[in-house]
């Protein structure tokens, strides 16, 4: 058993390179709570961004350790790990669920909408609040195959519309946050960084090119940098009207996108 203060849990991973690491607790919280470590990582941040939210489908917020918390093996010190104790939403990965289950046939396609409507809930508060989420991407869809419903996890890079990114995922990024990226690469000073923020701005826009991001490759097992074809063609099960949905999340520039997790709902809806 590892204990880190007065928290419990029976399997300790570390991924070397990785933000997090996750364990759900068996003391407190009778693995109903999460607890994720890093000895890197602070999660200050997401704590602080965490308590200005009140949503199902978000987790709320428990503890963070203070400073680097004690990790323990059976009594006996391992790592010093920086820590924040999370409401643990039982499920599994949308995009690992289906390279589970494979592709979705004509049978299985209305559940994919109805779990992509899922997920605009908690995007659509987050997005209302002034927030993006920024960092969509498998592992931070979690779907309750019981009830359907996703729960949106993982808010460490997550930011107030118009600032400036905390950092990206580049295999599920937007053009704009990769163009972002880029030009603070050379940024030394708060005078560039303003220069930056003219020039490139994040909002719920990003959120959902990410979303069509994970719509296409549930619908079609592929990444979608591996392919240019558009879903339809890969998997013929999926409706026309679902494939032009995901092309609209996917456009590249931000004007041309779906503009609203309210709009892609609706869109979804219609199908």
């Amino acid at each position: 058993m590892y204990k880190i203060g007065n928290y419990e849990f029976e399997n300790f991973k570390y991924r070397p390179g990785h933000r997090a690491n996750y364990g759900i607790l068996a003391k407190p919280g009778n693995n109903e709570w999460g607890m994720k470590y890093s000895p890197t990582y602070s999660y200050d941040r997401e704590y602080e961004v965490l308590k200005k939210f009140s949503h199902l489908q978000i987790p709320k917020r428990y503890e963070k350790g203070t400073g680097r918390g004690e990790l323990y093996e059976d009594d006996k010190l391992v790592l010093n790990e920086y820590y924040i104790v999370l409401q643990n939403f039982k499920g599994e990965d949308l995009v690992e669920y289906y390279k589970q289950k494979g592709i979705p046939d004509s049978n299985e396609i209305g559940n994919v909408i109805k779990y992509i409507a899922s997920a605009t809930e908690p995007l659509h508060y987050l997005h209302s609040k002034g927030y993006v989420h920024a960092d969509i991407k498998p592992g931070h869809l979690i779907l309750n195959p019981d009830t359907g419903e996703i729960g949106l996890i993982d808010l460490e890079l997550a930011i107030k519309t118009g600032e400036l990114i905390k950092g990206l995922t580049v295999e599920y990024a937007s053009p704009e946050q990769k163009q972002m990226n880029n030009l603070l690469r050379d940024v030394t000073d708060e005078k560039g960084e303003k220069a930056v923020l003219q020039q490139v701005t994040i909002d719920g826009k990003t959120d959902l090119y990410t979303m069509g991001l994970i719509l296409f490759e549930v619908l079609t097992g592929k990444v979608r940098a591996q392919t240019s074809q558009p879903p339809i063609e890969i998997n013929n099960a999926v409706p026309q009207k679902l494939n032009e949905i995901t092309l609209g999340l996917l456009e590249e520039d931000p004007s041309n996108r779906i503009s609203s997790t309210e709009t892609l709902k609706s869109e979804l809806a219609s199908i």
